[in-house]
């Protein structure tokens, strides 16, 4: 039993130290407020889509609604071998709009990584802002990451990704967990070691793309957000920034099915083997460690009942950072109230972190009928 309760103690010590780190580097972001006058820089939003009839068009019509000049932004839509009626509605609200360009990748080229390459390549601007055809982009989005842009002159910025309301369960803990992770971006950002970005919400200069690419990790389905911050932070020259402002977030819907969260997570978590960043590595290996072990003594309790002591003390430990970080960050977005369902989640989080992450070296990620 000792040697239990010691490596207990090991993870609880090293988890609220590591944690904690992401939790004052959340505190010392400085909420950026919204741009005031500045001289508008020239964007290109680009956006590798695959399979999106359902979302392309209410995604344009964001875009085109946009507080920003026209002559000053354009939409780079590039397709990456759909097989419903994506490259049809994309061609044709190029051809209605002058400032939206529709490209097919060749059949020699695709994927993520090189849809978004392609964009790049034949954008205007050196500024480039991606997200996701599923999510719903405000008003003011290109406005408030341009003005990061031209107040911070960063090389990357992590912007935030909000997931809407939703009024079950699983969605609450969707939203939770999801706005953990926003948090845990911004806070490492902060700390100098970035571990996590989203290319959902994400602007970059073209200069440092393309001063960042690696042939090794273009061979990798996903993971285009995480390995272009890699890439950045491993040149040491480059400036990352979260850009902590909801004014500057992007709108996602939750799960519907259950499925489908976790075959999404899977996929997540099946980059990590591919991390050459000691501090994502740290933290993946940190979080899914002490989440484990709580699980691993709660299981082994039933033939040691004083394991279920471990198990709960650990819980309760790693919940002395978890909660006031947590609270902080979703009191931040508007979304406080939900921490009553904290104690509840934390509890589920452990057999979910386990599992998926387990499965990620099991199971072959699957996105948009490919692996």
């Amino acid at each position: 039993m000792i040697v239990i309760w010691a490596v207990a103690f090991v993870l609880v010590i090293f988890y609220i130290l590591w944690i904690g780190r992401f939790y004052l580097g959340w505190m010392r972001t400085i909420s950026l407020s919204g741009p005031n006058d500045f001289s508008f820089p020239g964007i290109s939003v680009v956006l590798p889509v695959r399979n999106e009839e359902l979302n392309i068009q209410r995604l344009i019509d964001d875009l085109l609604n946009q507080d920003y000049p026209n002559h000053l932004y354009e939409v780079i839509i590039v397709d990456d071998h759909s097989g419903d009626q994506t490259a049809e509605l994309s061609s044709l609200l190029a051809h209605e709009n002058d400032n939206i360009k529709y490209i097919r990748l060749t059949e020699k080229a695709k994927g993520k990584k090189a849809a978004l390459l392609k964009g790049i390549k034949c954008s205007r601007f050196d500024r480039i802002l991606t997200t996701d055809a599923d999510c719903h982009v405000p008003g003011r989005w290109i406005k408030n990451m341009a003005g990061c842009f031209e107040k911070l002159n960063p090389d990357l910025i992590a912007g935030p990704v909000i997931m809407k309301n939703g009024n079950s369960f699983f969605s609450i803990f969707q939203q939770l967990e999801h706005i953990s992770l926003q948090g845990s971006t911004a806070g490492a950002i902060k700390t100098g070691d970035p571990v996590m970005c989203s290319s959902a919400n994400m602007g970059f200069k073209k200069t440092a793309y393309f001063g960042s690419i690696d042939e090794n990790y273009e061979k990798i389905p996903s993971g285009d957000d995480l390995f272009l911050l890699h890439s950045l932070q491993k040149q040491g020259d480059k400036k990352i920034v979260f850009i902590k402002s909801i004014d500057a977030g992007v709108f996602i819907e939750p799960c519907g099915k259950l499925s489908e969260f976790i075959s999404q997570r899977i996929r997540w978590a099946s980059n990590s083997r591919h991390y050459f960043s000691k501090a994502s590595l740290a933290t993946s290996l940190l979080v899914f460690g002490i989440n484990f072990y709580i699980l691993f003594s709660f299981t082994a309790g039933f033939f040691i009942p004083e394991l279920f002591i471990v198990s709960a003390t650990v819980i309760f430990c790693k919940s002395i950072v978890d909660f006031p970080f947590l609270y902080s960050v979703t009191r931040f977005f508007g979304i406080g109230k939900l921490m009553g369902w904290f104690p509840v989640i934390q509890v589920i989080y452990t057999f979910y972190i386990s599992f998926t992450s387990i499965a990620s070296f099991i199971i072959s990620p699957r996105w948009k009928g490919r692996s």
